[in-house]
């Protein structure tokens, strides 16, 4: 959420405080605090302009550092005080919410590093793009038509087999989508779920996808995706990553 500005908090502590003795005002006579009210008075003014414009001036002073006015009647110099604390918080909040964006301004000018990421993330998203353009991937839409399910839910059976790890899918401008060589006969290959539980755990779904996709070392640079019904030889692929990776 975006931080306040002071203005804003200023307003709307007024604005919070106005409403409280509104809400005190119409508690009515029979209150002790209704009673006191009425035999003064003064608080017959709540619901108007001027009362409301006293407020304000006395958060102001809050927020001046400055006494409370005198001539307030002692019920609401009462209300306004507490506000002192809850305006340094605030001001100290607003203090390191400025810096954070003074260093996010500056950071990306002289930060050495910001280039090689900038490039690092457009390569990344165009990677994605071209898996997506060259590897036939399906919907959850798909996939429980695929699987003849009717399902109100479409999502439901992605969903599933995702949950028992059987698949996994990748996310790509809001879609949801299951690269289509884990299926057969509309079902996941029981390959898959083999790799994926060899695979390194920490391997981000992108990664996993990438990794089916590409030339692999431990298969003579053979793709796994192209030899799940050699289920032994890629599982001990995807072992090796992991050793490779934890070494």
């Amino acid at each position: 959420m975006e931080k306040l500005t002071e203005a804003e908090i200023e307003r709307l502590m007024a604005d919070t405080l106005v409403e409280r003795l509104r809400a005190a005002d119409e508690a009515g006579p029979d209150t002790a605090a209704g009673k006191k009210r009425h035999r003064t008075g003064k608080w017959r003014s709540v619901r108007g302009v001027r009362f409301r414009s006293i407020v304000k001036k006395a958060v102001r002073d809050v927020f001046e550092e400055a006494a409370p006015s005198r001539n307030l009647d002692p019920a609401t110099v009462r209300l306004i005080e507490p506000l002192s604390a809850v305006v340094a918080r605030k001001r100290v909040e607003l203090s390191e919410r400025n810096m954070e964006l003074l260093v996010e301004a500056m950071l990306p000018a002289n930060d050495p590093m910001s280039a090689v990421r900038s490039k690092i993330e457009a390569d990344n998203a165009r990677a994605r793009v071209n898996f997506v353009e060259s590897v036939p991937c399906l919907t959850s839409a798909d996939l429980a038509e695929l699987a003849g399910h009717n399902a109100r839910n479409k999502s439901a059976t992605g969903s599933r087999w995702k949950a028992d790890k059987k698949v996994f899918s990748v996310q790509l401008r809001g879609r949801e989508l299951f690269p289509a060589f884990q299926f057969v006969d509309g079902k996941p290959a029981p390959a898959i779920a083999k790799v994926l539980e060899a695979l390194p755990p920490q391997m981000t779904p992108w990664q996993v996808a990438f990794w089916f996709v590409s030339s692999n070392p431990w298969l003579d640079g053979k793709v796994p995706s192209e030899n799940l019904d050699r289920t032994a030889l890629v599982v001990e692929a995807a072992r090796k990553l992991g050793e490779a990776t934890a070494d």
